[in-house]
């Protein structure tokens, strides 16, 4: 004589996910290192973009707006092709990537650094002053390199949390 023994049926389990939202001031204690880093990259670029665009009217002749915009494409191309390398770390497409963005950035970033120097120093009349001013002004394009790395990984990693 067989014993049917009936099991309880376990109750239904809510298979919807309760999404878990942080705190808004973890979310900014989590980005604010990269939005910091990033307004400093920002006023770096206005004031690269500044000397920049009238280094390259000095020496074309062109118009206010042209040089601009060659000068938006100079130093936004090496904020870019950085973002893109940086992005691309431990992918497929790091390769191909840093095949094109390599030599781009380096000759983005010579004709920048070039360009701001000789708009910084355009107006000094004293040697020491000139060669001044054309280091401080062929340092900005690297510094605005260096930050961009740096804040493109801090925004990556603050995105993974």
């Amino acid at each position: 004589m067989a014993t049917v023994v009936q099991l309880k049926s376990p109750k239904t389990v809510n298979t919807a996910r309760k999404t878990r939202r942080a705190p808004r001031t973890a979310i900014i204690r989590r980005h604010a290192p990269a939005i910091g880093l990033g307004t400093v990259i920002v006023v770096l670029l206005y004031l690269s973009l500044s000397h920049l665009a009238h280094g390259i009217q000095i020496v074309t002749g062109c118009e206010m707006w042209e040089g601009t915009a060659m000068a938006i494409g100079l130093d936004l191309l090496i904020v870019a092709l950085e973002c893109a390398m940086v992005a691309t770390v431990g992918t497929k497409a790091h390769k191909a990537v840093a095949r094109f963005a390599n030599p781009a950035l380096i000759v983005a970033f010579l004709w920048s650094a070039g360009l701001n120097a000789f708009a910084f120093s355009a107006t000094s009349t004293v040697l020491w002053m000139t060669v001044t001013a054309a280091a401080l002004g062929a340092s900005i394009p690297g510094l605005i390199y260096a930050g961009t790395r740096a804040w493109a990984a801090l925004a990556i990693s603050s995105r993974i949390v």
